[in-house]
């Protein structure tokens, strides 16, 4: 039996030539920028976090714009769905220089290839661009209703209720945190102490002044057309001493109306919201539902308007010039800053009076 040859004895591997001071100078750097790629990924998840929440808490703060909260709705999708492939990106670089880094050192080099699905690699990269993607894709939903909002052909009216409506819970926490007599010191006067009047107040609101004014012992309707504040303020309030009704100017129309008077009518920064055409019609309708003898207090809201709901100018001499038309007699209780501290807003009390019949 012939005897197998023995192996060829082997050829030792040629050595390696040591790392030149090139070398080593290129792997330091390489390894710092590996470093700093590694601290940028992790930081991407703070950044969405950040922009994320940050946009998604001013679209909860923008409730009276929807074009505002469209837009931050819009960057809220397109930051994420950018992160996403911001991800993708750092993670390829990162990649390559891993594998320079293996080539240079084999020996030295740390593969970890994992064992399981939840150690795999990409696993994190993975992850992290389904909670962006989804982000994105809850952001995207969300603008669908506050696109809609927006293209809505609002008339000017129903604008002007719709921002009410939006901003019911702000605007109660407001109106709440002014106190009547502070607000009203010429009701507040008038009322205190007197014989149980009749009262109107339109455009109540969070219905602050109704409840001041039924807790001097008056008996007071309460109007106002938003359902959203008409619904806090029955909350807030109740609706057993105040009578609530949903109207608004000119016509002020409601079954619990007819055929009542008032001897007194309120209406506390309402009148701005009147278009200057339908002014006399409001005056006439007031002078209607105002007993001989009574008084409407009106406070007029001077300064710029507001982008978000529909205000027409108003001044004390247009007041006064339609006043006696519609039976009236004007007068002026004089100026005072805004409560709110808003510097440029200033209001004017205003007193209409209707004569009482002349004794025979």
């Amino acid at each position: 039996m012939a005897r197998r040859p023995a192996p060829p004895p082997a050829v030792p591997a040629p050595p390696q030539a040591a790392p030149t001071n090139h070398d080593l100078a290129v792997y330091d750097q390489n390894s710092q920028t590996l470093r700093s790629l590694n601290q940028l990924f992790w930081q991407i998840p703070v950044i969405s976090m950040s922009l994320t929440g940050g946009l998604w808490f001013g679209v909860a703060k923008a409730e009276t714009s929807p074009w505002f909260q469209l837009g931050l709705l819009g960057l809220a999708f397109a930051g994420n769905v950018v992160l996403v492939f911001i991800l993708h990106r750092l993670r390829y670089i990162t990649d390559e220089y891993l594998s320079w880094l293996e080539r240079f050192d084999a020996s030295g080099f740390v593969a970890a290839p994992g064992k399981s699905w939840h150690d795999k690699p990409y696993l994190v990269r993975t992850l992290l661009q389904i909670m962006f993607s989804l982000a994105a894709a809850f952001s995207f939903a969300m603008m669908i209703p506050s696109a809609l909002d927006a293209a809505k052909p609002f008339t000017a009216k129903a604008r002007t209720l719709a921002f009410y409506d939006r901003g019911a819970e702000d605007l109660v926490d407001r109106y709440e945190a002014l106190d009547f007599g502070q607000a009203h010191p010429y009701l507040a006067a008038k009322l205190s102490g007197a014989t149980p009047l009749n009262v109107l107040d339109v455009g109540a609101g969070s219905g602050r002044d109704a409840a001041a004014m039924v807790g001097l012992g008056h008996y007071v309707w309460a109007t106002e057309p938003s359902d959203r504040m008409r619904g806090l303020g029955r909350t807030l309030h109740g609706a057993d001493k105040i009578q609530w009704l949903d109207t608004s100017m000119p016509r002020l129309q409601a079954p619990a109306l007819a055929g009542r008077r008032f001897d007194l009518i309120v209406l506390s920064a309402v009148w701005m919201h009147v278009p200057p055409r339908q002014r006399r019609e409001a005056l006439e309708r007031l002078s209607e539902l105002l007993a001989p003898g009574g008084e409407i207090y009106l406070t007029l809201r001077l300064g710029p308007g507001d982008m978000d709901r529909v205000m027409y100018p108003v001044s004390g001499e247009e007041l006064g010039r339609l006043a006696p038309l519609a039976g009236l007699e004007y007068r002026a209780l004089g100026d005072k800053p805004d409560l709110l501290g808003r510097k440029d807003i200033s209001w004017r009390t205003v007193l209409l009076t209707k004569p009482a019949p002349l004794a025979h």
